[in-house]
């Protein structure tokens, strides 16, 4: 398999666009979100979110050059509107503004609407540590899951993220989402010729659970490929939270939509409708909490480091090598990443250079 340095993958993130007209303060933005999801072993948020926001921009559904703006400042707390902007952007604004609310009044929220997608969750919570703070996100989408007992697609799957920094621990990252998978796992499976490792996945018609993902997506080669069968919720408790999250995202957040009100992104959806603007960026939620205002922030990282060496030093189960702490194997796979370079799928690659190609970018001379 192909292997790239991160800091060339950085230059094509950030050349590619700038070439679609981001300024270059948003085109780094992109380019280390991007990045970010490639390091940490999720592909699928990283270059294959790329390939999402290509489509976007070939179907004129992004503005490139928008700057958020703040429609509600109440001190501790913001409402952003990300006027249709490039979503990588617009989280890190977000979350760098969220840190300087934090800074002054300990704890600081800000609800997000009007956005195109993110990618990787941690790729903004993870933005806290570097200020000594805990970082919090989540954001709702487009429908990729069914109400517990239900067959139809009807809720999103929100990412949630979080981020503790620690002393000589590595600092604890979480990043998960409430269903069980999303829409990139069935077509990865079906472009693979294999069935899921389980019966996850509801047949619409029928109401029998499958672990044949093929009958439901018409075109698991593009990134955005729309489904037509709900993944089931592992257990009625991730459910729960799942339903919590959409309420602090999708309907808290002034200007945020429901997944029942938004589009997806697929090619059908934007070729049938040319020159519509789909309703997209439900809504995010993001809060950080400035731990010295608290307790001495070496303290903290201490008391960190001590649980962590609690956990760790605890028994183990049958089968498990090590006890770990979220974000830790990530963690490991990126540091090997940035040492041996970023494996690269051939579909991927192939849409990086299409980009290229349309933008008259010569990938060589970016090496």
């Amino acid at each position: 398999m192909r292997r790239e340095s991160a800091a060339y993958l950085k230059r094509i993130y950030k050349t590619i666009c700038s070439g679609w007209g981001s300024p270059e303060h948003q085109a780094e933005a992109f380019a280390n979100a991007i990045l970010a999801g490639d390091l940490l072993g999720k592909d699928m948020q990283g270059m294959g979110i790329a390939m999402i926001v290509h489509l976007m921009q070939q179907h004129g559904q992004v503005n490139f050059s928008a700057e958020p703006t703040v429609e509600q400042d109440g001190g501790n707390y913001m409402v952003i509107n990300g006027n249709r902007g490039i979503g990588q952007y617009v989280m890190t604004d977000a979350m760098e503004r969220t840190i300087a609310k934090a800074k002054a009044s300990t704890f600081a929220v800000s609800l997000v609407h009007n956005w195109h997608d993110i990618g990787c969750a941690s790729a903004y919570s993870r933005i806290a540590l570097e200020h000594d703070c805990i970082g919090i996100l989540t954001v709702n989408s487009v429908s990729q899951t069914a109400p517990w007992g239900g067959r139809e697609l009807k809720m999103s799957a929100p990412p949630f993220s979080y981020a503790c920094p620690a002393g000589t621990a590595p600092p604890i990252i979480g990043d998960v989402s409430m269903s069980g998978i999303y829409e990139t796992y069935l077509s990865k499976a079906i472009l693979e010729g294999r069935k899921l490792s389980s019966k996850c996945v509801i047949d619409p018609f029928t109401g029998e659970l499958t672990d044949d993902p093929l009958p439901y997506i018409k075109h698991p080669e593009h990134r955005a490929a729309p489904m037509s069968a709900a993944p089931v919720f592992p257990n009625v408790k991730l459910y729960v939270m799942n339903v919590f999250l959409e309420i602090i995202t999708g309907i808290l957040t002034p200007g945020g939509s429901t997944c029942p009100q938004m589009e997806y992104p697929g090619m059908e959806v934007l070729e049938e409708n040319p020159g519509k603007q789909l309703t997209r960026g439900g809504g995010a939620f993001l809060m950080v909490i400035n731990i010295a205002d608290l307790m001495p922030i070496d303290s903290f990282k201490a008391k960190v480091d001590e649980w962590v060496c609690t956990l760790k030093q605890g028994k183990l189960q049958k089968g498990f090598d090590e006890i770990l702490l979220p974000g830790e194997m990530a963690q490991r796979e990126e540091q090997d990443r940035l040492e041996n370079g970023v494996p690269i799928q051939e579909h991927y690659w192939n849409g990086i250079c299409e980009m290229a190609k349309e933008l008259n970018i010569d990938l060589e001379s970016l090496r």
